[in-house]
């Protein structure tokens, strides 16, 4: 008797076959199409720090390894402040936005991984059809209407399962899903860029408020050391001691220190309705006294970590980096265009004419096999495709590069800023004290008739203007200092911090 081995779809011969099958297909889903992702060359110099940190460099001091802080504001030891950008954290408009496109940026990601899995619908229909008489073929395909006869009216009740799957065998899937997910990383970066823009304006435009009342302080403590000196140089015209010429330059000098009160108390409303602009809050309705400058400023030391650290912290700098990374992806992508496309198509249910014959186990129906579409001729759509992705590669490659050397002029910048203003807060500070000097001179050269009251009225604009400019310098060094956080990415820990104060 001869026997004879048959290999059936359940013999242990067909499942090594199938098992082979799908070896291969998870070896080929392995493959990525496009150039690997490397981080470009940023050319900084390893002197940059020493190169930035020249001359006198009173409050700032270089330490290597700093970790960035979240709360860095909070080193100027301002409650006002503090509660100021937290409450413009929160209420925002615009970073909440930025909130929103991070979530959407997400969402898309989330969404570009689903065609790596299986799609599977139900679909469920019920037709009315009747066959036409007049026909001259009969239905192909094994249809139910195939096997009416002619003029013949029925139903027909369908209801299957359809599956669809993408054997992403080149990477065209995967390369888009990573470059949707670096895109979304890039939101969140940008997403903190707005969060860190936010918070050096609310830091800087509370620094304005605040010199600007320290120079309504100073204007209203000249103002009524003048009105007393008016008030004594007009007693002594009055009992003809001194002429009327020097009551009316006395009434000049005033009436100038008093133009300037109005216009400052302007200034200030239009700085605080910015401030709660900021904060999301109505004009007018954020509970903000008036506080000298002097009252706040509190100036820490600044150190300086290595160039790799701005890199690394920089919102700006990681965000078109992960715009890069998906540039660098797409490029894979749209070669991944050029190779066949291999997908499983199957549906299966039941299909019947009787609808009490509708769930069957006779009246199943199956297909399934795979399908494959290759690319021969679509009119350069994927040599454009492909040249598209490589140029946008390259303009990101330049923007990052652009952004990386704009981080470093910015910082840079910002250091020379805080250098010279140290120094000119000495001279400034000399100048207050000298002006104060030569005023009071000038008051006792006065009486003692030495002088005229024209030196009085110069030593007194001299002061005015000495003080007030004291103010501006030592408000845009705390405004540098704000500026400086903002350029490198953010602060650092306590533990690195060194406080000093600075009247």
């Amino acid at each position: 008797m001869n026997h004879r081995m048959v290999y059936g779809p359940f013999s242990i011969r067909g499942w090594g076959w199938r098992f082979a099958m799908v070896v291969l297909i998870g070896g080929l889903q392995a493959c990525l199409l496009g150039p690997k992702y490397q981080t470009p060359d940023s050319s900084i110099s390893e002197n940059w720090n020493t190169m930035t940190m020249t001359g006198d460099v009173s409050g700032l001091s270089v330490s290597v390894g700093s970790v960035p802080e979240v709360s860095w504001w909070q080193v100027f030891q301002n409650e006002e402040l503090n509660h100021l950008i937290e409450q413009a954290l929160e209420r925002n408009h615009d970073l909440r936005q930025a909130g929103f496109r991070v979530l959407e940026a997400r969402a898309i990601a989330q969404g570009a991984g689903a065609g790596l899995y299986p799609n599977v619908s139900v679909n469920g229909a019920y037709t009315r059809i009747r066959r036409s008489e007049t026909i001259l073929a009969a239905p192909t395909g094994g249809s139910a209407e195939g096997f009416a006869p002619p003029g013949a009216k029925f139903d027909l009740w369908n209801a299957a399962l359809d599956l669809r799957w993408e054997l992403d065998l080149w990477g065209r899937l995967r390369r888009s899903q990573e470059a949707f997910s670096a895109e979304a990383f890039a939101s969140a970066e940008n997403r903190r860029g707005i969060a860190l823009s936010l918070i050096s304006d609310v830091g800087q435009g509370y620094f304005i408020l605040r010199e600007l009342d320290e120079q309504l302080d100073i204007a209203r403590h000249n103002l009524a050391l003048q009105q007393d000196s008016l008030s004594i140089i007009q007693a002594k015209a009055d009992a003809g001691l001194v002429s009327d010429l020097d009551v009316k330059r006395a009434e000049i000098l005033v009436s100038e220190t008093a133009a300037q009160i109005p216009e400052l108390r302007r200034l200030r409303s239009v700085q605080q309705h910015q401030l709660e602009w900021l904060t999301g809050a109505q004009p007018n309705t954020l509970a903000i006294g008036i506080k000298p400058l002097r009252a706040v400023v509190v100036q820490p030391t600044i150190p300086i970590g290595l160039p790799a650290d701005l890199l690394q912290r920089r919102p700006d700098i990681v965000e078109v980096e992960e715009n890069l990374k998906a540039a660098n992806a797409r490029i894979g992508e749209a070669r991944a265009y050029f190779f066949p496309t291999v997908a499983l198509t199957g549906t299966g249910g039941f299909q019947t004419s009787e609808f009490d014959q509708w769930f069957n186990w006779a009246s199943r129906n199956l297909s399934v096999g795979p399908s494959v579409s290759l690319p021969i001729f679509e009119g350069y759509t994927n040599m454009a495709r492909l040249e598209v992705a490589e140029s946008q590669y390259q303009q990101m490659l330049e923007q990052y590069k652009h952004t990386i050397l704009n981080a470093f002029r910015e910082v840079a910048d910002v250091l020379t800023a805080l250098q010279t203003r140290q120094e000119q807060l000495i001279h400034q500070q000399q100048r207050v004290a000298s002006s104060q000097d030569a005023r009071d001179l000038a008051e006792i050269r006065y009486r003692q008739g030495l002088v005229t009251y024209l030196d009085v009225l110069d030593a007194q604009r001299t002061v005015l203007s000495a003080e007030l400019e004291l103010v501006q310098t030592q408000r845009a060094r705390l405004t540098d200092m704000v500026t400086l956080f903002k350029a490198i990415g953010g602060g650092w820990e306590n533990e690195h911090m060194v406080q000093v104060t600075h009247q």
